[in-house]
């Protein structure tokens, strides 16, 4: 086991950088400017964020979705082994009121078998969706890297705006003799 935790932290590492960058000869006098040639990477991101859940978003340098998934993660997985150590012992002792019914456990003498099953089972019930609250997650953290990835280079400046404004639009027709009206109405004007 240790050589994996090894091996993955020489790979985050070390073979986590494949920037290149490269200079053109400068003339005397002469200003040159220098272009970052590397492109942001989705699949770099959903990568990074499969291996170590929230890596994908601080690629992306969405720093504040981070605390939000170790928090939300951690309370599903304290709410998974809650459950778990409650299941446990009363499924315990129900298996012991089962075997000796004139000899209950200690701390459940007031429990009869169905209530015991019932309690058992609500609490195997609520760690199994506390289990399915974490896959989603994870799987969640891995989608918002990749489609926070690929709208990373993606416009969003003033110049794209939409606006709604009240507007009187003339309105002519003709019914044998020539009329026109005025019409109110909302005028929509999308700028890009």
């Amino acid at each position: 086991m240790r050589n994996w935790i090894k091996i993955l932290l020489f790979v985050l590492l070390f073979g986590g950088s494949n920037f290149v960058y490269s200079q053109e000869p400068q003339i005397e006098g002469e200003v040159v400017e220098v272009k970052d040639t590397t492109k942001h990477s989705p699949k770099r991101a959903t990568l990074m964020s499969t291996i170590i859940p929230g890596a994908g978003q601080f690629y992306n340098k969405k720093y504040w979705k981070i605390p939000i998934i170790y928090i939300a993660g951690g309370a599903m997985v304290y709410s998974a082994l809650y459950n778990s150590v409650g299941y446990h012992s009363y499924r315990n002792a129900y298996n012991h009121l089962y075997e000796n019914p004139d000899d209950p456990m200690e701390g459940f003498e007031g429990y009869n078998l169905e209530q015991l099953k019932s309690i058992k089972d609500q609490y195997r019930r609520y760690r199994d969706l506390s289990i399915i609250g974490v896959t989603l997650l994870y799987v969640l953290n891995i989608v918002d890297a990749t489609v926070d990835g690929y709208l990373f280079d993606y416009d969003v400046s003033d110049d794209l705006s939409l606006r709604l404004e009240p507007s009187i639009m003339g309105t002519y027709y003709n019914t044998g003799t020539f009329k026109a009206s005025n019409q109110f109405g909302f005028k929509c004007t999308l700028n890009f």
